[in-house]
């Protein structure tokens, strides 16, 4: 550290001194460290979940599907250009082994700077994005969320500050406090009749709460100084993180763009809600291990066989949860989304059939990605997301004339080609294949689809028994009986060793 640094808090010494602690290295350790780390993340997840799905069904009965199609546009953009903005600086400050003061304060200058420049450059085009897609009112929604970029960026490197010191606690309260208000104010200014503009002043409003608790938490005040030789390395490493990101979140989000530009903004709600209901399971059994994951493999990249150890852990217990959560969504959907969010959402329900699919691919490859940044092989991330996006974007395009289900089964199919590629990269520098993923995985997609299959059968019955909405509810509970009795059957060690990771306690 160059002469002049400024005196740490004891806050900030700390979380420093916790990434030194002798025997921190050991695997067995970090592993450990990272399921009591994601445990916290479960619990924000959870309390996120009931709280900004709550939310979320309100405004969904009080605004149309065309102004969420509106906002999930606008959000598009913001998405993208957010990666833009992080340059993969957080990134690079989690994986460094020696985060010293220079190269953290460096890291938050120089993403201060890309956040302003990506505002301006949302603004300046904010005009011709709404002339593209004609929708005039698209404009001022966009000039009023480039604000998230300078907003987000401000945080950015106190959290990943935290995440490299395991501070996951305090992540997971900021996250319930940041989604709570937001998730207030946005009531408050839907009930009055603001539309289109209560999601906006949510996102702001959440985004501007996470950054000032990020701050509380973390206790940190970066130097005054940019050391360049560190922005150099930064940015060499960051460039292609971001790329990779960007390309990852592109081959997702375009969906919405091409389907804004080939059907309407109320095909893009109908899209939006459905990703919303996958992002209902994910928020609870996919992003409390992979929020860890880049702490984890980080900690393991010296260790391939342990490292993959880990990720075949953190996917069976991913898998366990999520495939028939998914599965059986896809069951009830044509009950469940109009019971949810009201009628005028019925036509959401064929699409989120079809993306709940997805569930074994999509938890295997969210495992998977971390790995690359974690040993620094951002390269080879790179092509690979470049190969996804072009087949993704080439799939889109073609099935998106023919209506919102076939750009779904599309996506769906694009997915599973390409997926084993994925796994064969990160195989060139970790002991993963996908015949081994695919013994992980096989037998909880196997009884997720024999419990949704078995839904399927009996629910047409029950609800001519029952009605719709105890119909539901049995169906329901009947699959949720009939997923853990052929778990316990057909796959009892993958229960037990599910459990036992979700379970661990670090000695």
């Amino acid at each position: 550290m160059s002469a002049g640094a400024p005196v740490l808090t004891e806050a900030a010494a700390a979380a420093d001194a916790s990434e030194i602690v002798p025997g921190l290295g050991a695997g067995a350790d970090v592993t450990g460290r990272s399921f009591d780390a994601a445990r916290w993340v479960a619990l924000a997840s959870v309390g996120n979940v009931v709280l900004s799905f709550g939310v979320f069904l309100v405004l969904a009965r009080l605004i149309g599907p065309a102004e969420f199609g509106m906002v999930a546009i606008a959000a598009v953009f913001i998405d993208i250009l957010q990666i833009v903005a992080r340059c993969g600086l957080p990134d690079a400050v989690v994986q460094r082994a020696d985060c010293d003061e220079d190269f953290a304060a460096t890291a938050f200058w120089v993403m201060l700077a890309a956040g302003s420049l990506c505002a301006a450059a949302l603004i300046a085009l904010s005009g011709p994005i709404a002339w593209i897609f004609d929708l005039p009112e698209l404009r001022p929604v966009l000039c009023a969320l480039s604000a998230c970029f300078v907003i987000t960026a401000a945080g950015a490197i106190h959290e990943a500050r935290l995440q490299r010191s395991f501070g996951f606690r305090k992540l997971a309260l900021r996250a319930l406090g940041s989604n709570l208000l937001g998730g207030a104010v946005a009531l408050a200014l839907a009930f009055a009749g603001y539309g289109v503009w209560s999601l906006v002043v949510q996102r702001l409003v959440a985004a501007t709460a996470t950054t000032l608790l990020t701050w509380a938490a973390s206790r940190w005040i970066p130097a005054r100084r940019v050391n360049l030789a560190a922005a150099r390395a930064q940015i060499a490493f960051g460039s292609r993180v971001f790329c990779t990101y960007l390309l990852l979140v592109v081959s997702i989000r375009s969906q919405e763009v091409i389907a804004a530009y080939f059907l309407s903004a109320t095909d893009v709600g109908y899209l939006r809600l459905a990703w919303r209901c996958i992002d209902l399971v994910s928020q609870v059994a996919v992003i409390p291990l992979t929020t860890v994951g880049l702490t984890t493999y980080a900690r393991l990249q010296d260790r391939p066989a342990e490292l993959a150890t880990a990720f075949y852990g953190f996917t069976a217990a991913s898998a366990f949860v999520a495939v028939p959560a998914l599965f059986g969504m896809a069951a009830v959907a044509p009950t469940l989304i109009p019971f949810l969010f009201g009628d005028q959402w019925h036509q959401a329900a064929p699409v989120l059939r079809m993306l709940a699919l997805l569930a074994p691919e999509f938890v295997a490859t969210s495992m998977l990605w971390m790995i690359f940044t974690a040993l620094g092989r951002n390269g080879t991330a790179l092509r690979l997301a470049g190969a996804q996006f072009g087949l993704g974007a080439l799939a889109s395009v073609a099935t998106a004339p023919f209506g919102l289900a076939a750009l779904a089964i599309g996506h769906v199919a694009r997915a599973y080609l390409f997926s084993p590629a994925i796994v064969v990269g990160a195989g060139r520098f970790v002991p993963v294949s996908n015949r081994h993923l695919a013994r992980v995985l096989l037998p909880v997609t196997a009884c997720a689809a024999a419990m949704a299959g078995f839904v399927l059968l009996v629910q047409a019955p029950i609800h001519a028994a029952l009605g719709d909405r105890l119909g539901l509810f049995a169906a329901v509970g009947i699959g949720v009986l009939a997923y853990a009795a052929l778990a316990q059957t057909f796959m009892r060690d993958t229960v037990h060793s599910a459990l036992g990771f979700l379970m661990r306690r670090r000695a």
